[in-house]
């Protein structure tokens, strides 16, 4: 008895619109942003607050650093934001961070005292956060 010789499929090479690449490219990069949520209090009725965009997560261990994105309800250096009250909410958008990162440190580089730092900060499953700042 003789066997038969398997056809062999040959698929048509498919072509994806370099456009469609980038925007999911563009998707991905979203989904993976870390959210933080801060709360800021104070003793002064009346004062001032910015962000500079030099504002970073820096993961423990090892894996670059998530920049800084986007900023709401908190202007970018050099403007500021006249706060009248003890309180101050405002959002941060910041790259993913890496994949293998656990706890991760919120930094504000700046060239003068009272930049943003909070430390120790566990990662979770949904990447965002709420963080408060004395």
């Amino acid at each position: 008895m003789m066997e038969e010789t398997p056809e062999i499929i040959t698929l048509p090479a498919v072509k994806v619109d370099e456009e469609l690449i980038t925007k999911a490219k563009e998707a991905f990069q979203v989904e993976r942003q870390v959210i933080v949520h801060v709360t800021m209090r104070t003793s002064f009725t009346w004062w001032q607050v910015r962000i500079w965009p030099s504002t970073f997560l820096v993961p423990h261990g090892s894996g670059p650093e998530s920049k800084l994105l986007n900023a709401e309800n908190i202007p970018l250096y050099p403007q500021w934001l006249h706060v009248f009250g003890s309180t101050h909410r405002f959002t941060l958008i910041f790259e993913g961070l890496p994949e293998e990162c656990e706890v991760f440190d919120l930094i504000e580089r700046i060239p003068q005292q009272g930049g943003f730092e909070h430390f120790g900060i566990r990662r979770n499953r949904s990447d965002v956060y709420h963080v408060e700042l004395d």
